[in-house]
Order: structure tokens, then C-alpha cells, then sequence
């Protein structure tokens, strides 16, 4: 096996390039994934004052009505749909390493395979030149 080999199989070079965008992917996902989780987290640790109770003659005039959300409850819904985002890249990014490394794999037992066609292609060669 001989490197032109490897540069040359599809399998293998199609394998590196997935391998490469998926830990890319996986390392990124994962980490931001962690950061909005943590950030989920906090706000879950902290109260939130619920205003739901209150009927609709007691609000304020300049309290908007059809603003469900308060700043905190926002910010957390934001951090959760960054956090689900994240978290398809980290599975999409497993997803194409392993991918990319059975399309490794196969392109090496291809090159193997071919190896051992030639070597005994050599060998049969070699004896019958001998033969006669």
C-alpha cells in the first residue's frame, strides 16, 4: 500500500473530509450545548415571579397585555432554542464521523484487497516464469 493509493481511493479521501466536518461539528455542538444548558440551568434555579393570577382589570396601563414572556423568561426561551440548534449539530456531527470513518474503512479494505491481488498476481508470475 503505497500513498497514492489512499489519495486516490474516493472512500478514503470522502471519509477524511466527513471525519473532519463532523468532529468540527460534534466539538461545537457539544460545547455550546453545554453553555446554553448551563445557562437553562441557572434560570431554572432562580424563581420566576408568575404574574398570570392577576386579573385583567388589575394591570398597569403600560404593562403590555399580549407579552407573555418576562426579560428572564425570554432570554431562557432563546437560550433553549440555541441549546436544541446546537444539539442537532452535535448529533449531525456524530452522525458524519461515523459516516466518514466506515467510508475510511471500507476504502482500506478495498486498497488491502487490491494489495493482495497484486502481491499474488507477482507470486504466480514469479513461479511460472520459474516453471518453464
Amino acid at each position: 500500500m503505497k500513498l497514492p493509493d489512499i489519495y486516490g481511493d474516493w472512500r478514503i479521501m470522502a471519509g477524511i473530509v466527513l471525519l473532519l466536518l463532523g468532529s468540527v461539528n460534534w466539538i461545537i455542538g457539544l460545547e455550546r450545548t453545554r453553555e446554553y444548558s448551563r445557562i437553562i440551568a441557572d434560570a431554572a434555579a432562580a424563581p420566576i415571579p408568575n404574574n398570570a393570577y392577576r386579573s385583567f382589570d388589575e394591570l398597569e396601563p403600560d404593562n403590555a397585555v399580549l407579552e407573555p414572556f418576562t426579560a428572564e423568561q425570554r432570554r431562557v426561551s432563546y437560550a433553549t432554542a440555541r441549546m436544541d440548534y446546537y444539539h442537532a449539530t452535535f448529533l449531525t456531527g456524530e452522525a458524519l464521523m461515523s459516516i466518514g470513518l466506515l467510508s475510511m474503512l471500507a476504502g482500506f479494505i478495498t486498497i488491502i484487497q487490491r494489495d493482495a491481488r497484486r502481491a499474488i498476481r507477482r507470486v504466480r508470475i514469479q513461479s511460472a516464469s520459474r516453471g518453464s
